[in-house]
């Protein structure tokens, strides 16, 4: 049970299992139900589960969603009898999992709490669409009917999408939350921006296929999901641009351990408390990207040295040479526009805190957090006993309000007692 309670995902996508295989025991498909238009759908249900789309480390499947909102809100009504909500949810779950069980076989990793999520989003809109009768009828034949202005019926549709998307998505942040045990500040903040847009579009095309499948019929479903298509390909170029950006900031971050100027690790454990400090301080997603970086590139300026720091420790630099490092890390990413707004923060790791209190001088947050991880992982060199931590503390506190600022030093204290 503990393993369970460790793993939030694994509840969603058993709880998605669970209710699944209930709807596809009271499920009752008839050969009138097997039309073009249902069997399109399921097709592009089971290709979008090949297709997830990685973002803000979520895992979503807007060219599953799309579809699969569509056939849920769609009329189904086939000339007779329109099928119940269990049935057309017996459909999608079924249709996702073998989308599922078939890039597992293709060797594609399955996020099972996505999955699960994202099942679940589906369970709500089928429930508002489908499953709630009020004067007789559910809100698809509501929205389907003669009598109902197609403005308020579309309406109808788009709000049971979007309660269902936000289902989703919340049940996405809570898995992320539980497993990153990070404030739901960041958590939230990770929604905002291309996969908050994505999330949208994919969400009002659901309606519209139901709305256009009356007249277009089986082909609603392949012309409506393609702006969400080409939606898709537009946020994945930039997350591989934003991947190979990191990637080379990561590379040349090691570049001073490779060449023997600064211990081994040193630059990650510096970056990985980093975060953690900036967390702490309730930094947002953006923030706490600039001070990873700041802090990955905070040693590169050794290369420029002409003797080479005593342990590789930057606090015992002269100023003379914190000035050299700073000149040199600022040649090396000068030519990389991506990376040109980290070049303030890195020349201002070196600056006093006390510069603040004695001059005005602001002095930028990850450069501020950074200037105190550094010194934490130079004093303990890595070591994690409880004597090389009440040393490091020590020194720190000495240097309290005159190099470090005492909010950072406060937020790494509660960081490092986290861990």
């Amino acid at each position: 049970m503990s393993g369970l309670v460790q793993r939030p995902g694994l509840i969603l996508f058993c709880l998605a299992i669970l209710i699944g295989s209930v709807a596809a025991l009271w499920a009752d498909v008839t050969p009138e139900m097997v039309t073009a238009a249902s069997v399109v759908a399921i097709i592009a249900i089971v290709l979008g589960e090949q297709l997830p789309l990685r973002i803000a480390g979520r895992v979503i499947a807007p060219l599953t969603t799309a579809p699969a909102l569509g056939l849920i809100l769609s009329p189904l009504s086939f000339g007779g009898e329109a099928p119940s909500a269990w049935t057309v949810l017996a459909v999608v779950w079924l249709s996702i999992l073998a989308g599922g069980l078939f890039a597992r076989a293709r060797g594609l990793s399955v996020v099972e709490g996505s999955l699960g999520s994202r099942f679940l989003g589906m369970v709500v809109t089928t429930l508002l669409a489908r499953g709630i009768v009020s004067d007789g009828q559910t809100l698809v034949e509501w929205a389907f009917d003669e009598r109902t202005h197609s403005a308020l019926g579309a309406l109808g549709l788009l709000v049971a999408a979007v309660v269902g998307g936000l289902v989703e998505r919340g049940l996405d942040n809570v898995v992320v939350w539980v497993t990153e045990r990070g404030g739901w500040r960041h958590v939230v903040a990770a929604e905002v921006g291309p996969l908050a847009g994505i999330s949208a579009a994919t969400v009002a095309t659901g309606p519209l296929i139901a709305l256009a499948s009356p007249v277009l019929d089986w082909a609603a479903t392949p012309l409506l999901t393609l702006p969400v298509l080409l939606s898709y390909l537009s946020v994945q170029r930039v997350v591989t641009t934003r991947q190979a950006l990191e990637e080379a900031v990561v590379a040349l971050s090691r570049f001073s351990e490779i060449t023997g100027l600064t211990r081994v690790g040193h630059v990650q454990r510096v970056a990985d408390l980093s975060v953690a400090i900036g967390r702490e301080m309730g930094a947002d997603v953006v923030t706490l990207r600039a001070i990873e970086r700041t802090a990955l590139l905070h040693d590169v300026g050794q290369l420029g040295l002409r003797e080479q720091l005593r342990g590789g420790a930057t606090i015992h630099a002269s100023t003379a040479e914190e000035a050299t490092m700073a000149r040199s890390v600022a040649r090396v990413i000068a030519g990389t526009p991506q990376l040109a707004e980290l070049t303030p923060y890195l020349d201002q790791v070196r600056t006093p805190f006390r510069r603040t209190r004695e001059f005005g001088e602001h002095i930028p947050l990850p450069s501020r957090i950074v200037r105190v991880a550094n010194a934490w992982d130079d004093i303990t060199e890595g070591a994690v006993s409880a004597r090389a931590q009440a040393v490091a503390l020590e020194r720190l506190h000495l240097g309290l309000g005159y190099d470090y600022d005492p909010e950072v030093v406060t937020a790494l204290e509660r960081a490092v007692a986290s861990r």
